[in-house]
């Protein structure tokens, strides 16, 4: 799809704009149920997911496996411009995998603690947890994501939550080998949580992407003017028509002087005697039709 191609090259936004003004669905999905939005996420082409969001692209559509653009933006990392830019557009949070991962599980096992700080920013439930009981703190600990647990542990995640297994993120951490980050979740106290003081900032309700894009007025039809300044050449009236040389009327309209396909229009010009055999033969009331005695008719 020409859309959804386009929104994964660089410097795409004059190609994105032009597709959608000349009829381009926004939001269609492809095979794989991914819109452009989707792939401009997935590619972190921060252009293409600006330009499709200020044309009306939805941040909230699904691919096959219901996870949004938002979704993968914390699977890819990168720059967390296009994570933060899809929050401010009023994506929302809590979709989850076949798997129970949230966004912000799948932040943490990555180790993109930006996507993770504009996540929890924007409202993401710090304990939640995916379908074996683990919270984003337990993957930090198994997978050792420093930097995550840091911002997990500063914006007030719980230690003392337990796992399917039983065991807290410190037991996870011990038992997968990552002694040292077990040990800074040991030492965290409660004192040293940093809430959010401030409240995210979001865009302005979305309107239609069609009422975003500079289109040319449609053009009015008007009716027809009937009096047409045409050329002098074509202004015959009815004394000034030509005429053939047995005074009946000459077509201007066929200038090769073409048949007509009008029976009576085809006896104009006649033979005046022809007509009168013809009238004649028909008024002795014969069942023939033809040009007068001695002449084949034709059986009507």
């Amino acid at each position: 799809v020409p859309l959804t191609l386009s929104a994964q090259l660089d410097n795409c936004t004059d190609v994105i704009r032009v597709l959608c003004l000349g009829g381009a669905h926004i939001d269609f999905r492809a095979r794989d149920g991914m819109t452009a939005l989707h792939k401009a996420a997935i590619t972190r082409n921060y252009n293409g997911v600006l330009t499709l969001l200020e044309l009306g692209a939805s941040p909230n559509y699904k691919d096959r496996r219901a996870l949004t653009p938002l979704y993968h933006t914390a699977i890819v990392g990168g720059d967390s411009s296009c994570c933060e830019l899809l929050l401010y557009s009023r994506a929302q949070i809590g979709f989850a995998d076949e798997n129970g991962w949230q966004e912000i599980h799948q932040a943490c096992h990555h180790g993109h603690a930006q996507h993770l700080e504009h996540l929890l920013f924007y409202g993401a439930e710090i304990n939640s947890l995916n379908a074996s009981g683990n919270t984003a703190l337990h993957l930090c600990a198994l997978y050792n994501r420093d930097s995550c647990t840091r911002v997990l542990l500063y914006r007030g995640a719980k230690k003392d939550m337990k796992n399917s297994n039983r065991q807290t993120s410190f037991q996870v951490a011990i038992i997968a080998g990552n002694f040292e980050l077990g040990e800074f979740i040991k030492n965290h106290k409660d004192s040293d949580v940093v809430p959010f003081k401030e409240t995210p900032s979001y865009a302005p309700v979305r309107r239609d992407g069609h009422n975003m894009l500079t289109i040319a007025p449609t053009l009015q039809r008007s009716s027809s003017d009937n009096n047409l300044n045409i050329p002098e050449w074509l202004s015959f009236s009815a004394g000034q028509a030509p005429r053939n040389p047995n005074g009946t009327l000459r077509s201007v309209s066929n200038p090769r002087g073409g048949r007509s396909r009008s029976p009576s229009r085809s006896r104009q010009g006649e033979d005046p005697k022809k007509q009168r055999g013809r009238l004649r033969y028909r008024s002795r009331g014969g069942v023939g039709w033809g040009w007068g005695a001695g002449n084949s008719s034709e059986s009507i």
